[in-house]
C-alpha cells in the first residue's frame, strides 16, 4: 500500500465509505469547503461526517476521514468544546479510533507493516499524532 498511486487511495476511500455505510454512517466527500478545514461530524439529526476533499494536504484526507468516523463512535461529534480539556480528550480519541481503523483496513487486506513509523508514514498520519500509534512489537503485529 502506498499513496504514490490514486488507485491506493481511492480504494482506501472507498472503503472508509463501505464503512461507514455497513455502520449507519452518512458520508459525504466534498469539494465546498475551505482548504484549511479538514471536517466535521454530527450525531444529530443524525450520525454523518463530512470530508473536505480539499483539505491542503490531500494525503491526510484518509486519516481525517477516519477520524471523523471516530467521533461518531465514541458519541462526541467534532463541534463539540466545552472546554479545552474536553476537548483535547475527545479528540485524542478520535485520532485513536482513526488509527485502529486504518489498522483494520490493513488486516482486511492484507497489508502488513514491520513497525509504527512505516505504517504512520504510509497513512500519512500527522507526525504530532505519531506517538498514538502503538509501538511495541507485540502492540504492532496485525492479525
Amino acid at each position: 500500500m502506498n499513496y504514490i498511486n490514486q488507485r491506493n487511495y481511492n480504494d482506501l476511500i472507498n472503503w472508509l465509505m463501505n464503512y461507514c455505510l455497513d455502520n449507519g454512517i452518512g458520508a459525504v466527500l466534498t469539494n465546498e469547503l475551505p482548504n484549511d478545514i479538514g471536517g466535521k461530524s454530527y450525531l444529530i439529526p443524525a450520525n454523518l461526517v463530512i470530508v473536505n476533499n480539499k483539505w491542503k494536504n490531500k494525503m491526510e484526507v484518509p486519516f481525517i476521514f477516519a477520524h471523523e468516523i471516530g467521533h461518531i463512535f465514541t458519541g462526541v461529534p467534532c463541534s463539540y468544546h466545552a472546554s479545552i480539556t474536553n476537548n483535547i480528550k475527545e479528540e485524542t480519541e478520535a485520532n485513536k479510533f482513526a488509527i485502529k481503523l486504518l489498522r483494520k483496513y490493513c488486516t482486511c487486506n492484507d497489508i502488513y507493516f514491520d513497525n509504527y513509523y512505516n505504517f504512520a508514514q504510509i497513512f500519512c498520519i500527522p507526525k504530532k499524532y505519531f506517538y498514538l500509534v502503538p509501538d511495541s512489537q507485540e502492540d504492532w503485529i496485525l492479525s
